[in-house]
C-alpha cells in the first residue's frame, strides 16, 4: 500500500540532506581531525537515542516490520522502531522498552531494557532502567552484570568503560583488564588502541601496556604498519617502533591503504607512497579512499576514480561519486539530476536516472524511483518496488520496513 500524497517523502529536501551528510562523512576523511578517532571516547557509546525517562519514547502512528527479498512482509509492523539483524536475532521496540526478535518475528529476549544494541560474537550490551550497563546472552541472561555507567560493544575481546571521566577496559568475563586512567579512548584494533593520558596520544596493546608512548597531539590505528600522528598542527606518520616514516609535514592526510595515503599541502590533494614519493601530485580539490582498492579524486568540481597505482580508471568527469561496495559506485550528474551506476572500471551499468541511491547491502539498493524507495539490483532494475514509508537496508536477508496503513 502506497502512503498518501501528504505522507509522502520530500525527497528533494531528503537528497540535499543526505547528499550533505555522505559529503560530510567521506570527503571530510582529508580535512584536519575531521576523523579524529581519538575523540570517540566523548561521544555516548550508542546508536539509540534514550530519553531521561521511558514516557519520553514516543509511539509510533506507523508500526515498523520486515520485509525479505521478494518484497513480502515477513514480519509484521508491530514496533515503534527496530534495528538491523545481526547473528540471527534484531532490536525492537514496543513505546519505551527494548527486546529482541527472531528471524520469524518470535520474540526471544523481551522488552524489558531501558536500552540495547545488536549481538556481536554471541552476546549484546543492554541499558537498565536502573541506568546500568551490561551484557546479555542469546537467551537473554546477563554473562556481564550491569554495574557500569558507560561500556562499548567489544571488540577483539575489549569493551571500553568509562569512570567518571577517564575510560578503560573489560574482557568478556567483565574483569576490568586496563585500569581506567585514560581521558580518551579508541576501540582496540589488531590489537591496539589509541589513547590520551596527561595530555597527549598514545598506542597500548590489549593489556595496557605503550607500545608508542604518549607524546604526540593525536594519534590514529595504525594502517599498512604506519600511524598517523598530529604534531605541532601538521599530520605525519610513524612506524610501530615510534621512529618517523614521515615527518609531520602534511595540513591533513588519511591513513594509508595498500601503500597510499591522501595528503594536503599549501596546493592541494595528492597521493603518496610510504617513502613520500608523490604518485598523484597535490593537485585536487578532494581525495579520499573509496574501498576496494579505489581513490577517489576531484578537480574542477569533477569527480574520477584512481587504482592503487595512482592511474586513472575513470576520468574525472562526474559531479559526485560514492565509494566502491560490491565492486560498483553511483555517480552523479548535474545536469540530469540523477544518479546512475558505475563498476570499477569506469564501465556504466546504468545511466543516471534515480534521484537518490544508497550502497549496495547483499546485493540490493535503496533507491528513490517512480512511487518513493525501493530497492535495485546490480543491473539497476527496480526489484522491490515503492510500497512503503521508510525502508532500510538488507541484513541476513531481512530489511526493515515502516508500514503506512490508513
Amino acid at each position: 500500500m502506497n502512503p498518501p500524497k501528504d505522507l509522502a517523502v520530500s525527497y528533494g529536501k531528503a537528497k540535499l540532506f543526505l547528499l550533505g551528510t555522505w559529503l560530510l562523512f567521506n570527503l571530510g576523511a582529508c580535512k584536519p581531525d575531521a576523523t579524529d578517532q581519538s575523540e570517540d571516547s566523548s561521544i555516548p557509546p550508542t546508536n539509540v537515542s534514550l530519553p531521561s525517562i521511558e514516557e519520553d519514547f514516543a509511539e509510533a502512528r506507523f508500526k515498523w516490520g520486515f520485509i525479505e527479498p521478494t518484497g513480502r512482509l515477513v514480519i509484521p509492523d508491530f514496533y515503534d522502531e527496530v534495528r538491523a539483524f545481526q547473528e540471527g536475532l534484531a532490536v525492537v521496540r514496543q513505546k519505551g522498552r527494548w527486546g529482541y526478535i527472531d528471524r520469524k518475528g518470535k520474540t526471544v529476549i523481551p522488552t524489558d531494557f531501558r536500552g540495547a544494541w545488536s549481538f556481536s560474537n554471541g552476546i549484546a550490551r543492554v541499558l537498565t532502567f536502573d541506568e546500568k550497563m551490561g551484557f546479555i546472552n542469546a537467551k537473554g541472561e546477563f554473562v556481564i552484570p550491569a554495574e557500569w555507567e558507560e561500556v562499548t560493544d567489544f571488540q577483539e575481546n575489549r569493551a571500553r568503560i568509562r569512570l567518571k571521566d577517564r575510560f578503560g577496559f573489560i574482557d568478556k568475563a567483565g574483569n576490568v583488564v586496563v585500569d581506567p586512567i585514560y581521558s580518551a579512548a579508541t576501540p582496540f584494533e589488531d590489537g591496539i588502541a589509541c589513547v590520551q593520558y596527561t595530555g597527549k596520544y598514545g598506542l597500548i596493546d590489549t593489556s595496557g601496556k605503550f607500545l608508542l608512548q604518549a607524546d604526540v597531539d593525536r594519534i590514529y590505528h595504525p594502517s599498512d604498519g604506519l600511524a598517523r600522528i598530529k604534531k605541532e598542527g601538521k599530520f605525519g606518520f610513524i612506524d610501530l617502533k615510534g621512529e618517523t616514516q614521515l615527518s609531520a609535514q602534511y595540513l591533513a592526510a588519511t591513513d594509508f591503504h595498500d601503500g597510499l595515503a591522501a595528503v594536503v599541502t599549501d596546493d592541494a590533494y595528492g597521493l603518496v607512497d610510504q617513502s613520500g614519493a608523490w604518485i598523484l601530485p597535490a593537485e585536487y580539490d578532494q581525495l579520499f579512499y573509496g574501498g576496494e582498492g579505489r581513490w577517489i579524486a576531484s578537480k574542477g568540481g569533477k569527480f574520477g576514480a584512481l587504482n592503487q597505482r595512482g592511474e586513472f580508471v575513470i576520468s574525472c568527469q562526474y559531479d559526485e561519486m560514492y565509494g566502491f561496495s560490491s565492486g560498483l559506485s553511483f555517480y552523479y550528474k548535474s545536469g540530469e539530476d540523477m544518479w546512475g551506476i558505475i563498476d570499477s572500471t569506469g564501465r556504466k551499468i546504468t545511466q543516471p536516472k534515480y534521484p537518490l541511491v544508497w550502497p549496495f547491502q547483499e546485493d540490493l539498493a535503496r533507491a528513490v524511483v517512480q512511487g518513493g524507495i525501493g530497492y535495485i539490483n546490480r543491473k539497476g532494475a527496480v526489484v522491490i518496488p515503492p510500497a512503503h514509508l521508510e525502508v532500510r537496508e538488507f541484513s541476513e536477508q531481512r530489511a526493515a520496513v515502516q508500514v503506512y496503513r490508513r
